[in-house]
């Protein structure tokens, strides 16, 4: 009987140590201060019940510095909806109201943006053109490309120290507008990305608060005035929380911009931004603004099952060009809307 009794403990015992706090450590990734790195201290933690029982830990560290890179876990890119969801605190969400083209792969994974491997992907906070938004992102690495293809990261709060002020008070004024434009052949179609169709668009403009307008019968426009400067609900940090930039004509570049602009005309774009009260960003606005995230951007190589977890309010993300093929996956969790934060306008609505 003594003996028995003796045994017993042992697998609960191990296993707990597996996912006791001390079983992962977190450092500097070296000579990144963005994301932060952890790493397990014995084989075969297993991260996505780890997270589980170390979430507070985990968001910890992400308020802290913005990221978490997970790497060396047996469990690879297996691990990133169940550690999304156990950082987020709720289910993976699916990707709505998109506005670049992803590929879902079941089980609340998508792919990144299949933007071509020659693009460079501008820097940007995840949906914040939308009325709801994920809090928490999730990337994993199922096949790391030849060379390139990172996904660089920069702090949100940094950023937003290094803007001139007189554009961030212009932005906390009046907002970013984010203007689209739905037309055949262009970019994606306006009932995938805003996940109605046409009985439905009454509806989505309320809950969404979007100014929808039929321009022609085959030209569908919406217009969003959403804040450009949010409080961390947690930290009660101000930070940079837009797509000014990423959205913006020119973020494909001078010379695609005027192709572009040449076959389809200024009116039929397919996306892109301007300040809530309707006036034009100049070129040393954005300038000024991608300088910031240049300033404040760091990046590291994907390996093999990384897991790479953001907060989307503390660190914008974008992506670098590659060559070969590159696989890394995406999720998201933790929704919420522009009523659950602090803005700078007070409330984010439609432009009249």
């Amino acid at each position: 009987m003594s003996l028995r009794t003796s045994r017993m403990p042992r697998e609960p015992l191990r296993r707990q140590s597996l996912t006791d706090a001390s079983a992962v450590t977190f450092g500097p990734l070296e000579p990144l201060a963005l994301p932060v790195l952890a790493t397990p201290q014995r084989p075969g933690v297993p991260l996505s019940l780890w997270v589980r029982s170390n979430g507070d830990l985990v968001r910890e560290q992400l308020h802290r510095h913005g990221a978490v890179l997970f790497r060396g876990f047996d469990e690879g890119a297996d691990a990133l909806r169940p550690v999304v969801e156990a950082v987020g605190g709720d289910d993976a969400l699916a990707y709505q109201d998109g506005a670049t083209p992803r590929s879902e792969l079941g089980d609340g994974i998508y792919s990144s943006t299949e933007y071509p491997a020659d693009q460079t992907i501008e820097m940007h906070n995840e949906s914040c053109y939308s009325w709801s938004w994920p809090r928490i992102l999730g990337f994993a690495c199922a096949l790391p490309p030849e060379t390139g293809g990172q996904t660089p990261l920069a702090d949100s709060r940094k950023v937003l120290r290094r803007l001139p002020a007189e554009l961030v008070a212009r932005l906390e004024r009046h907002g970013v507008s984010y203007v689209r434009n739905y037309t055949p052949g262009v970019g994606i179609p306006w009932r995938d990305a805003l996940g109605c169709d046409e009985s439905g668009l009454d509806a989505y403009a309320e809950r969404t608060r979007v100014r929808v307008e039929h321009v022609a019968e085959d030209h569908l426009r919406t217009e969003a005035v959403r804040p450009a400067v949010v409080r961390h609900p947690a930290t009660g940090e101000w930070v940079w929380f837009n797509q000014a930039t990423s959205f913006h004509l020119s973020t494909i570049g001078d010379e695609l911009a005027v192709e572009l602009l040449g076959q389809v005309g200024p009116e039929r774009v397919p996306k892109t931004s301007r300040a809530g009260d309707g006036s034009e960003f100049t070129r040393a606005e954005l300038d000024a603004v991608r300088g910031a995230f240049a300033a404040e951007s760091t990046a590291f190589d994907w390996q093999l099952g990384d897991v790479l977890v953001v907060d989307n309010l503390l660190a914008s993300h974008g992506r670098a060009p590659f060559t070969g093929k590159r696989e890394i996956r995406v999720a998201m969790a933790a929704a919420a809307d522009w009523q659950d934060v602090e803005t700078r306008p007070a409330r984010a609505t439609a432009h009249a």
